[in-house]
């Protein structure tokens, strides 16, 4: 999928530890069960922006001096937790544990009235990307997502109450990191309402997350990503999904984003949140071990 092999030993640097991880395994196809994939997978909690986001948790699951689990914004424990599990870290870890118990806590404990699409889809993922799905409370999250979807048809009040595309993919994105046996009819139905979304907005001329103005973070290939969502962010959901090459006009969002290589098989990124986060991950608008991992993994499934 890399044809530079430099790129690819680029990519394998031991320094950031879950582009090695993903490298190997969606990029080289290396099996989870492979010591030079268990080594890298093991390295993620101790070295790189991991390390440095876990060093800041104190007791009881919290981050530094947050409010709540959501407040401060980006620093506080459920966007913490939203970032390192898209960076793979282990949910074992007792530090991500602990703050998993305590969000769930404070969330069963919220107003129920209004399910946010982005924040609950987000939750849901985080959750089961950490292994954190025995309470029973999960399940209400669960349920309470997929409903609202179905009934809601994902309109969002902060978007004047129109079809939100950033709250579909996180969604999607959410219920795709559950097991499929988990996936009730319910579920499966919104996630079948959150792809029917996608395509009636044309992946890569969409003015997301609603009808225009086109918000200016849709075609900047950012990272890391929160409750928003880019050209790059949908087509990769739904290759993990393996479900790509099934939708109807998707394909123009794999052909975009094909035209923002730099040309030897490396792509940009954006960093516009890096003084709002613990870490920088990356160099803003220099090339992107993120996003050249993911833009060859998504083009190989737009081509399947």
């Amino acid at each position: 999928m890399c044809s530079s092999p430099e790129v690819v030993a680029w990519l394998l640097e031991t320094s950031e530890p879950s582009i090695r991880y993903w490298s190997l395994t969606k990029l080289l196809g290396r099996p989870e069960s492979g010591t030079e994939v268990q080594n890298a997978r093991r390295a993620i909690v101790n070295y790189g922006p991991v390390a440095i986001i876990l060093s800041h948790y104190g007791n009881n699951g919290r981050q530094g001096n947050e409010r709540s689990h959501y407040t401060p914004k980006h620093t506080s424990t459920h966007w913490q937790l939203l970032l390192l599990s898209e960076l793979d870290t282990d949910g074992t870890d007792e530090r991500i544990a602990e703050a998993c118990q305590r969000t769930i806590e404070e969330v069963s404990n919220e107003d129920h009235d209004t399910v946010w699409s982005c924040f609950h889809g987000n939750l849901d993922g985080y959750l089961h990307a950490f292994g954190q799905v025995q309470d029973s409370r999960v399940g209400l999250f669960e349920s309470e997502l997929a409903s609202s979807g179905i009934r809601g048809q994902l309109c969002c009040p902060i978007n004047d109450d129109k079809a939100c595309t950033w709250g579909a993919a996180r969604e999607l994105r959410g219920f795709g990191r559950m097991a499929s046996s988990r996936r009730t009819r319910t579920i499966q139905d919104a996630m079948s309402s959150a792809i029917a979304l996608l395509p009636s907005r044309r992946l890569g001329l969409t003015s997301c997350p609603g009808d225009p103005p086109r918000h200016r973070l849709w075609d900047r290939l950012t990272l890391p990503l929160f409750y928003q969502a880019d050209v790059r962010f949908i087509p990769r959901t739904l290759a993990d999904l393996e479900y790509l090459d099934t939708v109807p006009n998707a394909s123009d969002a794999p052909l975009w984003l094909e035209t923002k290589g730099r040309g030897n098989s490396q792509w940009n990124g954006s960093c516009p949140h890096t003084k709002r986060i613990w870490t920088q991950l990356e160099s803003h608008r220099r090339p992107s071990k993120w996003t050249t991992w993911q833009s060859p993994y998504v083009l190989a499934h737009a081509h399947d």
